[in-house]
């Protein structure tokens, strides 16, 4: 959602020839990617539904809670910039395989936990050493390995990876947690992980023989051309930076909110079984995966240039969603309220991210983009912690919760409002 959107580390120019064909070696490339997003997505969805488990046995606070799912981001955050330069020198294809090795580690490891801090210290390192190199390689990839005219696409597709895991994760966890418990929810996950590290291990080309390529299969590869990124100190200045970081770490802040506290809601409060749990969040991953594809399509289609307004509107509605969803206990309507309010999220996130591609220019888009996402991060960071906080302190409701994210809904609203049109500029990353 913040931080894994896949962009190009490169400008795309229009082409002056035919668009290119797809080939075998194009979508080998993107289906083992595609593979790899959604095992990561699988890992970093799932803890919400499994700490529900692990609160049972160990009666740790909600407090404790949030806290464990903020130490991901915080050593997501932690390892952005290291996992960069360890791209540059190693290649993408072993960051792109260890990422796998690692998240197979550590779920193995969280599988034998006996205290709370043990989790806290094993999702911190998680996000830290597993998650933090991947998307960046796989923009990699797609920026060294892919014909112009088709990175879009398949940014597209990649991106996509976060509502298939949405669907797919409470279909998957909730019935071993229900069957067979938390320990081995976490080892199946290693073993997932160790599945998809083998194929992209196999499947992916090295950087060696994308060098070799020859004249005659040239035309295939991607050709990545340098942007000249402006320093850090000369876009802190710019007001329009800053404001599209507040504006992600908002949208962030309400999506990992629901994300990871929902399934705590449905069955804590609500009431419901793990498995109809499951069915909801399931349903509401459908709904995020609708609204991330068919959203950024009818804004790009209809709403150019009016994106302020849909993502003011977008966010105002997917948060009185939510709290709709809170104001009954009716299944059926809890389901829609709650789609309703990842369809919206998913197209206030996908049109607020469209903004810094279209708008930053070339040699500020580094930089500029670091801001913007880094704001997301801390949106990851904050708001676990936060709610589980509120939810102590109302005594286990959650009502306040909901409250919540009313407010950040209003956020999004009233800070849309400062979006600037659009006034191109030179160099622009189109």
């Amino acid at each position: 959602m913040d931080d894994e959107r896949v962009l190009p580390e490169a400008v795309e120019k229009p082409a002056a020839k035919a668009k290119s064909k797809v080939s075998a070696r194009t979508i080998t490339l993107v289906a083992a990617l595609f593979l790899g997003f959604i095992m990561i997505y699988f890992d970093k969805n799932a803890i919400g539904i499994i700490l529900v488990s692990m609160q049972q046995e160990f009666g740790f606070s909600n407090v404790q809670k949030g806290m464990v799912m903020s130490a991901f981001f915080i050593g997501y955050a932690a390892m952005q910039v290291p996992a960069g330069i360890l791209n540059t020198k190693l290649g993408s294809k072993p960051i792109l395989t260890f990422a796998m090795a690692a998240i197979a580690v550590f779920a193995t490891l969280a599988g034998f936990a006996k205290a709370v801090m043990f989790i806290i210290v094993i999702r911190f390192l998680a996000g830290a050493i597993a998650h933090s190199g991947y998307a960046p390689s796989a923009a990699k990839e797609v920026a060294t390995k892919l014909p112009l005219d088709q990175r879009t696409l398949a940014q597209g597709i990649l991106i996509s990876a976060s509502g298939i895991a949405g669907i797919i994760v409470p279909l998957v966890v909730s019935p071993v947690l229900a069957d067979y418990g938390w320990q081995r929810a976490f080892w199946m996950i290693a073993g997932a992980s160790i599945i998809v590290g083998i194929i992209l291990r196999f499947v992916l080309p090295s950087d060696k023989k994308t060098k070799n390529l020859t004249a005659e299969n040239a035309d295939d590869a991607a050709v990545a051309e340098e942007v000249p990124a402006a320093k850090l100190r000369e876009v802190i200045s710019e007001p329009f930076v800053w404001l599209l970081g507040v504006l992600n770490f908002t949208i962030n802040a309400m999506m990992y909110g629901m994300l990871n506290w929902m399934p705590s809601y449905l069955i804590q409060s609500v009431g419901l079984s793990t498995i109809v749990q499951g069915h909801i969040t399931a349903i509401g991953g459908a709904a995020f995966l609708v609204g991330a594809i068919g959203g950024s399509y009818i804004v790009g289609k209809f709403f150019f240039g009016k994106e302020k307004t849909v993502i003011g509107i977008a966010g105002m509605l997917g948060a009185l969603s939510l709290f709709t969803a809170s104001m009954s206990t009716d299944t059926g309507l809890i389901t829609v309220a709650l789609s309703l309010g990842e369809f919206f999220c998913a197209t206030t996130f996908v049109t607020l991210m469209s903004l810094p591609v279209k708008r930053f220019a070339a040699h500020k888009f580094g930089p500029s983009y670091a801001i913007v996402a880094t704001g997301g991060i801390l949106g990851g960071i904050v708001s676990p912690t936060l709610i589980g906080l509120l939810v102590d302190m109302a005594s286990g409701a959650y009502f306040m919760v909901f409250i919540y994210f009313v407010i950040l809904g209003a956020l999004l609203f009233v800070l849309s409002r400062f979006i600037p049109k659009h006034k191109p500029v030179e160099n622009e990353v189109n």
